[in-house]
């Protein structure tokens, strides 16, 4: 009895902490999503109060090159490679959603990851309960 019951506690176990490190890897990516936009949006209000002048504007890949600045639109991309033109404002509004949305996404992984470590609690009781 003890050899079945262990073997499925085993499988079970081994299925949990998939899906815990599973869930530990999105919540780490969406972290890094929401600490990205943040950086993001202090270099966008950044951009609102210097009207004038020169920028750094990043090319990618931690390059950048230096940029005058002759409009108050900016280019942003909506998804699927299209580009449409936003005020600052307007891309901060964009900007903040993206976050409230991560943010939520961030609330959901750390219950699901609550409900893994109460049920492996479980688990390890019901070793103790068949050992005996």
């Amino acid at each position: 009895m003890f050899r079945m019951e262990g073997r499925e506690l085993l499988h079970r176990a081994m299925l949990l902490k998939q899906q815990s490190e599973e869930s530990e890897q999105q919540l780490k990516f969406v972290q890094q999503q929401i600490a990205e936009l943040k950086s993001f949006m202090r270099t966008l209000e950044e951009l609102e109060r210097n009207k004038e002048g020169e920028i750094l504007a990043p090319l990618g890949k931690g390059v950048y090159t230096k940029a005058e600045r002759k409009d108050e639109k900016l280019f942003v991309e909506v998804g699927a490679n299209v580009i449409v033109r936003k005020t600052g404002a307007e891309a901060e509004k964009i900007i903040e959603e993206q976050i409230k949305k991560f943010t939520e996404v961030r609330i959901q992984l750390s219950a699901q990851l609550e409900v893994f470590r109460e049920e492996f609690k479980k688990m390890l009781e019901e070793v103790e309960r068949i050992k005996r």
